[in-house]
């Protein structure tokens, strides 16, 4: 991808040429020093050069990178951690991450398969004999070169006896990918933690699956923690050598010098008839996020077959109301605070920490399915105002609306009509069929208790169709007003609901809704969601309205996933920070009160960059 506006021209001695990646902690760059030599370099956003524990925690990275110089490793060239944005050039690695080979040419097999475990054995040997875990072993972080893998990205790794760096309260990895003990004591993982992620990412490299794959990154932990691996469609004898790397206990798993003669006896090509997983289509890719960095697991797909689970103890969903508008009952409230948390420590800003930097040469994302030819996504980059909570004139130079689809769009301006897709306005569950409304098993409705909706049942074809109808008559409602576009609300209803729906459901529903709004010449929004991002393309979502990325740090997801066609609102000093310090020239921000109430109400906020 080419630079952004705002971009360096270089950094040290060092010309920056194209971006390779971007997220919420930094940006990696393709760079070349004067010699004509390649290299990528990773500058980390201004905000965090700031925060001495980020600093502390990059000098760390550095120095960890640094002690590592296998063959199977992108070596550090340069750096400069105190810098004031630091920043870090490793030898640039021509070739694809595992996640991109994987989802562009299938699984491997035969010497392919085999070249790729010995190369990942012998690369986490060098890193154990530095004295480091590297933690974060997975698809995105490994590098498809000519000569074999090469495993990058050492932002959080540690030394085994450094017990200072790990943040308090938040578990820092990918979910589908970290070992059991990463979830219960992130501070005391030893060597035998990245054997278990060796295990997962080979079942990935097999067959296009991973072995733990909830529909959200706090049930796959759970999987993780405490049920089987799904090893469908491993060969023997990989299947049994993963088995054993993905042992529960730490103790159980073998050591590498073991692991090396167990995968020197992989066949050199496919045995005939060995059994096969097809990739499932809409399954998210190996690492389980965006490739760019962020909050891990994201997308996350059930695979076919697989059953739905429900809620285990201690896994709670963390919620908070902000301010009522008592105008507007429950319509379209910020859904401030509702992050699934870890029962056993974690906000899920989980890879937040570290970006999925030194992702050198990896192939860009593709680019997103164009919208319709005849819908028109909102400008990129401009002044914007959400006022779902209620209208009023907006500020001077605003060019984007968010507005609720009972009210009037705002003249002069690109309006957003926004609208309850997904659970039924507080108070509003007489306007549905009463089996339109999800239930449980003694029969009583289902709420959404922080905002007092009704859910809606989704859970087959024939209910969508209705519900869709339902919706599909307010979006006719936007477009005879004049909208430009429609925000279906509450998309991340299954995250919050996972005993009951799936993220498969709420796709389905959600392309009906894309597929009527671009009839009507609509553009259509993403409402947040980050565990969907990946699928935007084939739901036919063309840009974003995402509620406190910056608080998150989320802003890059959604950024690398639409193409910068991102609206942000924040409710908090220190969200709006973060996303204008990290976001300003590339999105489009605001700060509004939690209630988003009119221009004129007590409680009326409206900041930007």
């Amino acid at each position: 991808m080419s630079l952004n506006r705002g971009d360096a021209d270089s950094i040290g001695d060092y010309a920056l040429v194209d971006r390779l990646g971007s997220g919420g902690m930094g940006v990696v760059y393709l760079g070349r020093s004067t010699s004509g030599r390649r290299v990528a370099v990773k500058v980390v956003h201004a905000q965090f050069a700031q925060d001495e524990e980020f600093r502390a925690r990059f000098r760390q990275e550095v120095a960890a990178a640094r002690q590592v110089s296998g063959a199977f490793t992108a070596p550090v060239v340069d750096a400069d951690p105190d810098a004031e944005q630091p920043w870090m050039a490793t030898l640039y690695v021509p070739g694809s991450t595992l996640s991109d080979t994987v989802a562009r040419d299938g699984p491997l097999r035969g010497p392919e398969l085999r070249s790729l475990a010995l190369g990942l054995v012998e690369a986490l040997r060098d890193i154990h004999q530095a004295g480091l875990v590297h933690r974060d072993l997975k698809p995105s972080n490994v590098l498809m070169a000519e000569d074999g893998p090469r495993v990058i990205d050492f932002g959080i790794s540690r030394a085994v006896d450094n017990q200072t760096l790990t943040v308090t309260g938040r578990l820092i990895g990918t979910p589908p990918f970290m070992s059991p003990e990463q979830f219960a004591s992130p501070r005391d993982v030893t060597p035998a933690s990245d054997v278990f992620s060796l295990g997962s990412l080979l079942v990935y490299a097999a067959t296009g699956n991973r072995p733990f794959d909830g529909e959200s990154p706090y049930l796959t932990g759970y999987q993780v923690m405490y049920e089987a691996p799904v090893l469908d469609g491993v060969a023997e004898p990989l299947r049994s050598i993963a088995g054993r790397c993905l042992e529960k206990d730490p103790a159980a798993r073998p050591g590498l010098a073991e692991l090396h003669r167990l995968l020197q006896a992989l066949p050199d090509s496919e045995a005939p008839g060995a059994p096969t997983a097809p990739i499932v289509q809409g399954a998210p890719t190996a690492q389980g996020a965006p490739t760019v960095p962020g909050v891990a697991g994201a997308a996350e797909t059930r695979r076919q077959g697989s059953p739905a689970r429900p809620v285990p103890r201690g896994l709670t969903t963390a919620g908070g109301k902000g301010g009522t508008d008592s105008t507007r009952p429950g319509h379209g409230q910020p859904r401030r605070g509702r992050r699934i948390l870890l029962g056993l420590a974690v906000a899920l800003a989980v890879t937040a920490v570290a970006i999925t930097a030194l992702k050198a040469g990896s192939q860009s994302p593709a680019a997103p399915a164009a919208p319709s030819a005849l819908v028109t996504p909102p400008p990129k980059h401009v002044p914007w105002d959400y006022q779902i909570g209620g209208a009023y004139a907006p500020q001077s130079g605003v060019r984007v609306v968010s507005r609720s689809y009972e009210d009037a769009p705002s003249p002069g301006a690109y309006n957003i009509c926004n609208i309850n897709a997904f659970q039924a306005q507080d108070g509003a569950e007489r306007d549905w069929d009463s089996d339109l409304l999800l239930r449980d098993a003694g029969g009583d409705v289902v709420y959404d208790e922080d905002w007092g909706e009704a859910v809606l049942d989704i859970r087959t074809d024939a209910k969508r169709q209705r519900i869709a109808a339902q919706v599909n008559a307010w979006i006719d409602e936007c477009a005879a007003k004049a909208y430009k576009a429609v925000e279906p609300d509450n998309y991340d209803a299954f995250t919050r609901f996972p005993k009951y729906l799936t993220a498969d459901q709420t796709k389905a529903l959600m392309k009906l809704l894309s597929a009527h709004a671009h009839d009507k010449g609509l553009a259509i929004a993403q409402k947040g969601t980050l565990e969907l991002v990946a699928d935007r393309a084939s739901v036919g979502l063309d840009f974003a309205v995402v509620e406190e990325c910056g608080e998150w740090n989320e802003c890059g997801q959604f950024a690398e996933a639409f193409d910068n066609n991102v609206l942000v609102v924040e409710y908090s000093a220190k969200g709006l920070s973060q996303a204008c310090s990290g976001w300003s020239g590339t999105l489009s921000i605001v700060r509004r009160d939690e209630s988003v109430v009119p221009k004129g109400t007590g409680g009326y906020l409206h900041e930007t960059c």
